[in-house]
């Protein structure tokens, strides 16, 4: 099976996860994918532990507990969060556009996070929260349609101005934290040089503009183990392995 074919079950699966308790309320899991209940454990994605931590100007260990499983996660995998559950990183995948330019600063995430994490702390506020189009997606599919289809609205556009993950590679702070936890992460994507004829079909197809020929900074911080990348090998020299 291809990887992409298994990602889009991960991720078909993973809106249906979010919709269930719409219908269902005895459930292991109830929540979002800012913060939710599995089996009685509470899990927080920790830009959210961090900005209500900032705005809050208080340290509340529960919520810092409640982070800790997905960071892990993040430190292991990477930003897998980005590839194969984020529902806007999906329906941005359906999108009959494609990447239209490489970018040459691909490290503006970073500027966002640090832009979110400081007005969290001067605003009193967590701003991803209030302002992400990854959580108004998310509240619209919950909730209804609201004012938050402005911000999903607006990345779409974006995606079919500038390309089709110019969110995720420009702005996500949410992507930028996972990137930067993830950039040892355990399991990456591996070349085998001996096999490798450089034909530059795996850099085509990553829609988040990384090659994984490359070890720098970037590329390792954008790249969402999405898998992509090896299923486009002529020659399967690249795979899934412990990462350096």
């Amino acid at each position: 099976m291809k990887i992409k074919i298994f990602r889009r079950l991960i991720q078909i699966t993973a809106l249906i996860i979010l919709l269930l308790p719409i219908w269902f309320t005895d459930l292991i899991w109830y929540g979002t994918y800012i913060s939710a209940e599995l089996a009685g454990v509470d899990l927080t994605d920790p830009l959210t532990a961090l900005e209500i931590t900032l705005a809050s100007k208080t340290l509340w260990t529960p919520l810092i507990i409640s982070a800790v499983p997905l960071t892990i996660v993040a430190i292991i995998f990477g930003r897998i969060f980005c590839s194969y559950i984020c529902p806007l990183n999906f329906l941005l995948e359906l999108l009959p556009v494609k990447r239209k330019k490489i970018l040459t600063t691909r490290t503006l995430p970073l500027l966002s996070l640090a832009i979110v994490l400081v007005l969290s702390l001067i605003l009193s506020v967590p701003i991803n929260n209030t302002a992400s189009p990854v959580f108004a997606f998310m509240r619209v599919m919950i909730f209804g349609v609201g004012l938050e289809i402005i911000l999903v609205v607006l990345v779409i556009g974006a995606a079919f101005i500038w390309g089709q993950k110019i969110w995720c590679r420009t702005l996500c702070p949410l992507g930028a934290l996972y990137g930067l936890l993830g950039l040892k992460k355990f399991l990456a994507v591996n070349v085998d040089k001996s096999i490798c004829i450089r034909c530059g079909k795996c850099e085509k197809v990553c829609s988040m503009g990384t090659s994984p020929l490359k070890n720098d900074f970037a590329d390792k911080f954008l790249c969402t183990n999405c898998g992509d990348c090896i299923d486009s090998c002529p020659k399967k020299a690249l795979s899934f392995k412990r990462g350096e």
